[in-house]
Formats: structure tokens, sequence, C-alpha cells
């Protein structure tokens, strides 16, 4: 194990004074191999909460199996995480949050819900536009507060929904729903004043469960693939990865690769 309890892959979706919190490990937002390099030491927990996409690949389905396997518990939520853990929630990963759950019960279904254009590290990855995820709790806030009716909130949301999300900040939102006599400009400003920080919430809903739940469970390993071994080898970690004592025994049994049809994402 490493010498922290939990290791947490986050950026936008927390403020730099979420992170004062003892025993934990801060990575930047996860890429394609980084739980790849925790399988000499796998750390109790992992919670995986951004991650980078557009100018580099994703973390991969497989090293995610990986790590658990090795009997790291890991946990989903707010952004990258959320859609990891929709997708591998059935074989392990623990998703955290109402945007976990929104994706796992089909509620949310596009990637660009939690996208979005953020600061460098030296910045503290300071968010730079809005995820669409946050204009839909934003909206449902305003309605409950008669700001906006049920309606006028579906059209806005529609009108935002166009948008890139490169592009969706709170002032180009104003201009495009002005522009078509949705809101006026004041009631618009109150509604971007409402803004629902929905991804930081479950963010630190995450952290907190995790720092419970750290037991390890045994897992069964998944098949190791030439496409794993390839991302290890660029990566330069060892291969094959060092299971429990049983599941060394398992892959001595089956040591015949398999092709596998995930992509990068």
């Amino acid at each position: 194990m490493t010498g922290h309890a939990v290791i947490v892959f986050a950026g936008p979706s927390l403020r730099p004074s979420d992170r004062l919190r003892p025993g934990v490990e801060w990575r930047p937002p996860a890429t394609a191999g980084d739980m790849l390099d925790l399988l000499d030491r796998p750390p109790a927990a992992i919670c995986l909460i951004d991650g980078l996409f557009d100018r580099c690949a994703a973390p991969w389905h497989k090293e995610l199996l990986l790590i658990m396997a090795c009997g790291t518990r890991l946990f989903g939520a707010a952004s990258m995480g959320a859609l990891r853990a929709a997708e591998l929630h059935e074989h392990g990963m623990t998703g955290v949050g109402a945007i976990f759950e929104a994706y796992r019960d089909g509620r949310l279904c596009g990637d660009d819900e939690v996208a979005l254009v953020h600061a460098t590290e030296p910045l503290r990855w300071a968010p730079l536009t809005v995820p669409m995820v946050e204009v839909r709790a934003t909206l449902w806030r305003a309605c409950r507060a008669g700001l906006v009716a049920p309606e006028r909130a579906r059209r806005i949301r529609s009108t935002v929904h166009d948008i890139h999300y490169e592009d969706r900040d709170w002032p180009t939102m104003e201009r495009h729903c002005a522009a078509e006599a949705l809101i006026d400009r004041s009631d618009f400003r109150r509604l971007a004043a409402m803004h629902v920080e929905l991804k930081r919430a479950d963010a630190l809903r995450c952290l907190d469960i995790a720092a419970v739940e750290t037991r390890s469970r045994a897992r069964r390993s998944p098949p190791l693939t030439c496409f794993t071994r390839e991302l290890a080898r660029q990566r330069g970690v060892s291969w094959p990865p060092r299971f429990g004592a049983g599941q060394r025994t398992a892959a001595r049994r089956n040591p015949r690769e398999t092709g596998d049809a995930t992509r990068p994402s």
C-alpha cells in the first residue's frame, strides 16, 4: 500500500480550500495509465473525481478494473468519476452523488453534461465555463424560487444546451437567452447568482464516504489484455500486475491473453 489511505484525482470540481484534508494524496485530473502507475503499491482507496479527455486519452475501463482487482476501493463522483462509476458500478466501482445516479439511471447520457474548460494546475484548476449538469440544477433551483416558470426554464435549458461546452459561461448564456427574449438580463443575472455547484457537492460527499470506507475487498482478476499491456509498457509499469495469491495462481493457469475491443475514451 502507499503511504496515503486515499488518493484523489481532482481538478476543477473542488476548490483549493476543499483540499485541506489529512491522509489524502492529491493528484491532477486522471488520464489513461494513471491507475496502472499505482499497481505496484495500490492504495486502500482512490477517489476518481476529474479526468482529462479532449487532448489526451481518458482513464481506461480495464485499468480501473485492474486496480480494483488489487484490493483498492475505487470511488467515482462528480465528473469523469461519475461517468466511469455509471459504467462500472456493476463490476465493483462505487458511485457517489446525484450526477452518478443520473447517469446510472439513464436520466443523463452525454459526456458533455459534465464537460467544462478550466485553468491549469498553477491556477488551481479554476473552472472557466459552466457544465450543463449545473445549468440544469440551477434552473431547477430558479423554478422552485419562482424566478422562472417551468416551461420558460425548459426553453432556456434547450438554448443553453446548444452552446458548445468550451463557450458555455454565464455571460455567453445571457446573450443567447436575451437574443431569444427568453428572460431579461436582470433576471438572468439573478439566475446566475443561484449557480448550483453540483459537481463540488458530489465530490465532497465522495471524499467523506471514501474516508470511512477504505477496507479492501477481494476482486476477481480481469483478463490481462494485449492493449492494457502495451499501455503499461508505454508508462514503464511492471507487468503483469501483482494480485493476491489466489489471483496469481488463476493467472498462471490461464496465461493466454485475449483481444480487447475497448478503445480509449
